[in-house]
């Protein structure tokens, strides 16, 4: 079921209705606009009015609640596989959730589960910002963000980018149940913007990031030689050491 809206508070929170009224697996939430868009931390979500694709879709995946946050690298996986597609373009995953291109931010991915009283895993909403055809962004964040409109140098259709995404999504999600996380990590150290480079973990070390682990965690060498996992929370670029 593909919901289709103008203006919404945030796809993520129509989602989340649609849910709790019992909607079925696969159901999209898309919009022109969002009044009250957020990302990661609660962070406020840009968007100039038609000019994005604001999107969130229903999963209901039998897995353990913990396992949840490694929807987000596989949803990363296809959102590549999707820009590819529609608008030849070559993105890459910084972990955990971000997608970019040319070293800029093109795409932001919110992954938000609930569980029931039982501890068991009843949804998870995956929500997806991508930049589609804006030509300029706000002081603030101007450098730091992109378009595919800006990197393909045409225009792109948002309901092609969707069906793409989706299609991808649907590839990804289903290989993803088969076996695991392992379906897409050969395909996520593909387009990593972040394996190679030094990086700040959440608590301040910093060394290079070395691999994906097999759950999903960042392997970090630290500069004293450790090996450090980082399984949460947000990596910033390092100073040289």
């Amino acid at each position: 079921m593909l919901r289709e809206l103008d203006t919404v508070d945030s796809t993520q929170a129509e989602l989340d209705r649609l849910a709790a009224a019992g909607a079925p697996e696969g159901t999209v939430v898309s919009a022109l606009h969002q009044t009250a868009g957020r990302g990661r931390r609660s962070r406020s979500w840009w968007d100039a009015p038609g000019e994005s694709l604001l999107v969130s879709v229903l999963l209901r995946p039998p897995i353990a609640p913990a396992l949840a946050p490694q929807l987000t690298l596989v949803t990363a996986v296809a959102v590549v596989d999707a820009l590819r597609s529609a608008a030849g373009v070559s993105a890459r995953i910084r972990w955990p959730n971000d997608v970019t291109a040319d070293g800029r931010k093109l795409c932001g991915i919110l992954a938000e589960a609930s569980s029931g009283r039982d501890g068991r895993l009843e949804h998870v909403l995956l929500g997806i910002g991508i930049n589609v055809n804006q030509t300029s962004f706000p002081p603030e964040i101007a450098e730091r963000a992109t378009s595919l409109r800006l990197l393909a140098a045409a225009r792109q259709e948002r309901a092609a980018v969707l069906a793409r995404l989706l299609d991808a999504l649907g590839d990804r999600y289903e290989a993803y149940l088969r076996a695991g996380l392992e379906a897409v990590r050969g395909a996520w150290r593909a387009a990593s913007a972040t394996l190679g480079e030094r990086v700040l973990a959440p608590d301040g070390r910093a060394g290079t990031a070395e691999d994906l682990d097999r759950d999903g965690a960042l392997l970090l060498r630290l500069d004293d030689g450790a090996l450090a996992r980082v399984s949460s929370g947000e990596i910033a670029d390092a100073p040289p050491p």
